[in-house]
């Protein structure tokens, strides 16, 4: 499931910028799309847009028999659950990916996969490298041990039935940021694997600057590294 109804305008631009081009007119979502696309195991893939957009990618659905168009909701998790309600019942397990991180690999979305369980969520994440600190009004109260920190990627991948469960709620105040948030909540196992730096997300103009610069390698026929 392809969630790709947010507004994201911090890249700079008045686009959103999962509609803006990396390279030769292809939209940022569409790196997504191929991705998924070209895996047998992805059975069913739900692209949730705007009602606007909806026209706009009817090419690209017509492009990968996979893919379905969903209108989207007010709220991400809206969005989602649209999407979570179209694909084949019989999945046994939904994989949740951001179209903002548009570069994801094969080798990631597998070893996400490999590790789904059908008591276990699992989602894609890197070590912490920076130093962290925790601050509350200007001040730094402490520095927290990143040995226990991780910096948290998509894809997610969640057993059929922990989607069912979180999406049969109505969720209203300090709603959950992402699907595992919810999953941990309701009292799910979700555990981690190795993302990849090039699995990055693209959120201001320096990101956008720098995927599309990794957009004109791939068009020169360049691989990027599964690590």
């Amino acid at each position: 499931m392809l969630p790709a109804g947010g507004k994201g305008l911090r890249a700079g631009s008045a686009e959103p910028k999962q509609f803006l081009p990396l390279r030769q007119g292809k939209a940022m979502l569409a790196y997504s799309v191929e991705a998924f696309s070209a895996m047998d195991c992805v059975k069913s893939i739900a692209l949730v847009l705007p009602r606007e957009r909806m026209a706009s990618f009817a090419g690209l659905a017509q492009a990968h028999p996979k893919l379905k168009l969903v209108e989207g909701g007010p709220e991400r998790w809206v969005s989602v659950r649209n999407g979570f309600q179209v694909l084949d019942p019989k999945l046994p397990y939904i994989l949740v990916h951001d179209v903002a991180r548009p570069f994801v690999s094969q080798a990631v979305i597998r070893r996400c996969l490999e590790a789904v369980a059908p008591n276990a969520c699992v989602i894609a994440a890197l070590p912490a490298s920076d130093t962290v600190k925790e601050v509350a009004e200007g001040l730094v109260s402490r520095t927290l041990d990143r040995n226990r920190l991780i910096l948290v990627q998509t894809p997610q991948v969640f057993p059929r039935y922990v989607l069912e469960a979180v999406y049969g709620r109505i969720w209203t105040g300090d709603i959950p940021t992402d699907e595992a948030m919810m999953a941990e909540r309701a009292g799910c196992e979700v555990r981690w694997v190795m993302g990849a730096d090039a699995n990055r997300k693209v959120t201001g103009a320096a990101d956008l600057t720098w995927a599309e610069w990794v957009a004109g390698r791939l068009a020169a026929g360049e691989t990027l590294p599964d690590a």
